[in-house]
């Protein structure tokens, strides 16, 4: 029987808007709400608390998700744009490099300018630590649409990313990074779910890899893999 990696809950129901998995699953846990991409990243970070020690940095967490535990961090702080300690990701009011570990799922697609919240990200983030983010898209588009407005009938969405996405962060992120993108399955549907790291450091970005089974800096891997949205629909 399926297990919820996150609470341990056996029973699951369609997602948003009564969608089904990928894998034509069942994707939303009844017990915690979690969906793919939750349960996914929740599988990557356990294993890269294998190496990595999370008890003894500090972690910044922008969203409302259930793919983070604060008990893995020596301090830990969530935003919550509009609600609780409320940050504008595109101008963030904290000193270069404040945080280890710097946490950004499915917000930049919310974002008038990404590539400004790209670099305030890793402006942030700390020699010793990662920027870890995901959005949502389908790997078969080929070129982000952006529309250049918060659509209500797309989530509050300003774009959706196709694989151009690329470009972009060659155009956001310093030179002197390493960055790569994991894939990894969710333990409910088995859909895989696909997250971005980036690093200043070589250790860092040395054990995601070993963690990690599947890694790449390369785009069409992602179609390889057979991932079906990028870290898993809304």
């Amino acid at each position: 029987m399926a297990t919820c990696n996150i609470c341990g809950g056996q029973q699951f129901g369609t997602g948003p808007g009564g969608r089904r998995s990928c894998t034509d699953q069942p994707p939303k846990c009844l017990s915690c709400n979690s969906l793919e991409r939750h349960r996914s990243l929740w599988q990557t970070y356990t294993a890269l608390a294998e190496k990595i020690f999370f008890h003894e940095m500090s972690a910044i967490h922008f969203s409302r998700d259930s793919s983070i535990d604060r008990k893995w961090f020596h301090s830990y702080e969530r935003s919550l744009y509009g609600i609780n300690n409320s940050i504008n990701i595109m101008d963030i009011d904290r000193a270069d490099m404040s945080y280890d570990i710097v946490v950004c799922n499915h917000v930049l697609e919310h974002l008038s300018d990404d590539i400004i919240a790209l670099r305030e990200l890793m402006r942030i983030t700390s020699g010793k630590g990662f920027l870890q983010f995901s959005v949502p898209g389908s790997c078969s588009l080929n070129k982000t649409r952006d529309w250049g407005f918060p659509d209500k009938t797309k989530h509050g969405h300003y774009r959706q990313y196709g694989m151009d996405f690329e470009k972009k962060l060659y155009e956001a992120l310093p030179y002197n990074v390493y960055w790569l993108i994991a894939v990894q399955a969710d333990p409910v549907t088995r859909a895989k779910c696909l997250f971005f790291f980036v690093t200043r450091s070589k250790k860092i970005i040395t054990i995601i890899r070993l963690q990690l089974k599947t890694v790449s800096t390369i785009f069409n891997d992602c179609l390889k893999w057979g991932v079906g949205s990028w870290a898993g629909a809304t």
